[in-house]
């Protein structure tokens, strides 16, 4: 199919979108007129759906026209009040108003979203109507270009994706029951269109909430480390994307286009130019959020800015109790002006996890930092030796191989021993020196695990022990979906693009351009830096840290019953990793006062 989608001069790969009307994986779907009716209190969508607390203005369909004439579809959910009201906006494809993707019937435990916490009324991802209406606000529930019935082509994130979102802003804060006040708030895809949105600064939106959201699709999602992997939007565009005509085909355009290009560059959005509150999630499951909204968090100039990184999953926070509370008190100050003291939170609060059993310990939350590293963060260097990693410079040199192109093979792994309670919270990174005598190039997977005195190696569990049978006690009788089970923070990178830009690293995590291919002779010795995403574990006296290497992810799938993996890897034979001597190996550790 010929591309009529030209992005920064090129030519865009298309394919049509999975239409509406396969339900594979979704609700039941209808077309609905536009319509606008009153939902009584007390009113379920379902006889296990939450009851509506107050009266709920429902506007099904409503029509704008973006710039270019496109015309798009959303709902509303506002109080049954004379009072203008501010707006919430939740934009993504996934569906509004009943239809879209079966969303928590199709995970393990729910992820602890039990069917009568919400209403039916919520968009996949984002806040439930049922709860923010009574507290004074509006929800928008947009279906984006080229989604469901919403006319044109779908934008896969970038500046397209953002300019609709800045004009979608504008025409909600000119109806006329908005007080012109909009906010953006949401999960993945409705937090990443928040970056793009808020980069463009359009007037009325005064403030956003992204709950996990990756801020560069290439570096986060797609091409992690420059290792092509299709895994994950293989899966989003099957079961959750819906549209009548074309989207952007991002696992061709990787094929085609697998180093970095403006093309990818136009998916980073310029988080540099928000100036706006934020209150930004990040948490440690997700296999592409965790890095980018923490960097996201960081990058933005807003001095107006929050930082929580929480210790479940993004799905089972954002509809927490309590962290619902706290997310209308940030709006309440920041879109309807009310002086309630939000500025004294903490700017920066995290978990640390544990890796209890049911039994305990149990994840610490809401550990105030201040800043994001801490300022107080000693970074320590772990040598690699035989088997273990050291705090000293072995002199002796030594190699450790492993099969790469066999996902069962035994990995190359180092322990170290900590001999008291040690907090681990921050950016990690491993400097290795590695060969391979059978290939000229290697996809290099790294991982930081917790071992227990016992030699066990652990999982967190990403939802509370309450969400999950009590005859499930231990990880071993959890289900092993990343979802549910978080082995460890990961790195990965493809030997041949092991450049890096010092000029553009605000932290100890490397920065790969991506710009060129480096092959490496068989047999030749290079060194490599992989940065690891996000750490925040605690370790107990005679606990032990494992350092991973090996020739695949060390981490199960996000839904393994929906998902193939489609990683295009080159490995091939054993990789050697070098360590002693003339060979400085090691992992970078962060370490904070202790807990």
């Amino acid at each position: 199919m010929d591309s009529k989608l030209v992005i920064n001069g090129y030519n865009v790969p298309l394919c049509d979108t999975i239409p509406p009307e396969n339900e594979d994986n979704c609700f039941p779907y209808s077309f609905k007129e536009r319509r606008k009716e009153l939902l009584p209190m007390g009113w379920r969508k379902t006889p296990r759906s939450r009851p509506l607390l107050s009266e709920i203005i429902y506007e099904v369909n409503e029509e704008m026209k973006h710039s270019d004439g496109v015309k798009i579809y959303y709902d509303v959910c506002r109080p049954n009040i004379s009072e203008k009201v501010p707006a919430l906006l939740a934009l993504s494809p996934y569906g509004k108003g009943g239809h879209g993707f079966h969303n928590y019937d199709l995970m393990p435990y729910r992820v602890g979203v039990k069917e009568e916490m919400l209403s039916g009324l919520e968009k996949f991802e984002s806040v439930d109507p049922a709860e923010w209406v009574p507290r004074g606000y509006a929800i928008i529930s947009v279906d984006v270009r080229g989604s469901w019935d919403s006319e044109g082509d779908l934008f896969i994130e970038g500046t397209g994706a953002g300019r609709d979102g800045a004009e979608i802003v504008e025409h909600i804060a000119s109806l006329p029951w908005c007080s012109g006040s909009v906010g953006m708030q949401g999960n993945s895809w409705l937090a990443q269109v928040q970056w793009s949105t808020a980069s463009l600064c359009p007037p009325s939106l005064k403030a956003i909430a992204p709950w996990e959201g990756f801020t560069d699709k290439y570096r986060d999602v797609l091409c992690r480390g420059g290792i092509p992997d299709a895994t994950f939007d293989n899966l989003l565009y099957r079961a959750t994307v819906r549209g009548r005509l074309r989207r952007e085909d991002v696992a061709k355009a990787i094929d085609k286009w697998p180093l970095m290009n403006p093309y990818w560059e136009d998916k980073i959005p310029q988080i540099e130019n928000i100036d706006i509150p934020m209150y930004v999630v990040a948490g440690y499951s997700s296999s592409i959020h965790s890095y980018g909204t923490i960097q996201g968090f960081r990058t933005a100039k807003s001095k107006q800015k929050w930082l929580r990184v929480h210790c479940t999953q993004e799905w089972f926070d954002i509809y927490r109790p309590d962290m619902t509370d706290e997310l209308q008190a940030f709006f309440d100050r920041y879109l309807k002006g009310i002086e309630n003291d939000w500025e004294k939170t903490n700017p920066v609060r995290v978990s640390i996890l544990t890796f209890g059993n049911r039994f305990g310990p149990k994840p610490i939350e809401h550990f105030p930092m201040g800043s994001y590293p801490h300022e107080k963060t000693e970074y320590k260097k772990l040598y690699l030796t035989e088997n273990k990693l050291s705090l000293y410079y072995p002199e002796a040199t030594g190699v450790a191989s492993y099969e790469s192109d066999d996902a069962n093979a035994t990995t190359a792994d180092f322990l170290f021993t900590f001999p008291n309670t040690t907090t681990l919270m921050g950016f990690t990174k491993a400097k290795l020196w590695v060969s391979c005598n059978d290939s000229d190039d290697m996809d290099i997977y790294v991982s930081l695990r917790k071992v227990n005195k016992s030699g066990k190696v652990l999982e967190h569990i990403n939802i509370p022990w309450t969400a999950i049978p009590q005859s499930h006690s231990y990880q071993e009788d959890v289900v092993g979906s990343n979802i549910i089970k978080f082995t460890g923070c990961h790195g990965m990178l493809r030997v041949s693009h092991r450049a890096t830009d010092r000029s553009k690293q605000n932290s100890i995590m490397p920065y790969h351009p991506h710009k060129e291919v480096q092959k490496v002779p068989p047999g030749e010795i290079v060194p490599i830096e992989v940065g690891l995403w996000p750490i925040g574990m605690q370790f107990y006296e005679g606990e032990r840290l494992l350092f991973r290497v090996g020739g695949s992810k060390d981490a199960y799938l996000e839904i393994p019953d929906m998902q193939t993996p489609s990683v295009y890897g080159i490995n091939k034979g054993k990789h050697h990793i070098h360590f002693g001597g003339k060979f400085n190996s090691y992992v970078v550790v962060p370490v904070i006062p202790t807990v």
